[in-house]
């Protein structure tokens, strides 16, 4: 899915889905009636029938990848958007050393960064 309206890769048919949008997604929520205990995990599927390169792959899915690993591995109830955006700044750093693509988010600090990212 597209972060939003002006990003150039990604579908909008369910929703555009911004940094945000993806930390605070709850699946515990998802299925009324369902018990915490019983989700085994989450998962981040990526359509790909705009994709037609790696760098292309790794704009959509990164720094959205981070967000939802952080979603499978901390309760919802100890998670803040707050701290999570200051820490997930200083992955773009990280991303630019490893030659990794990324959406430069406006609502991550130290993104955007020194146009690293995928410009298309």
């Amino acid at each position: 899915m597209k972060y939003d309206s002006t990003t150039k890769l990604g579908l909008d048919w369910a929703a555009t889905i911004e940094i945000d949008s993806s930390y605070m997604w709850n699946p515990d929520t998802y299925i009324t009636g369902l018990d915490a205990d019983r989700i085994l995990g989450v998962e981040a599927p990526l359509w790909s029938e705009t994709i037609a390169t790696m760098d292309e792959l790794e704009y959509l899915a990164f720094p959205r990848l981070v967000a939802i690993a952080e979603v499978a591995w901390t309760p919802y109830a100890k998670r803040t958007w707050e701290d999570f955006r200051n820490r997930l700044g200083n992955h773009g750093p990280r991303l630019k050393a490893m030659d990794v693509d990324f959406y430069s988010s406006p609502q991550i600090p130290c993104h955007p960064l020194p146009d690293r990212s995928l410009n298309i």
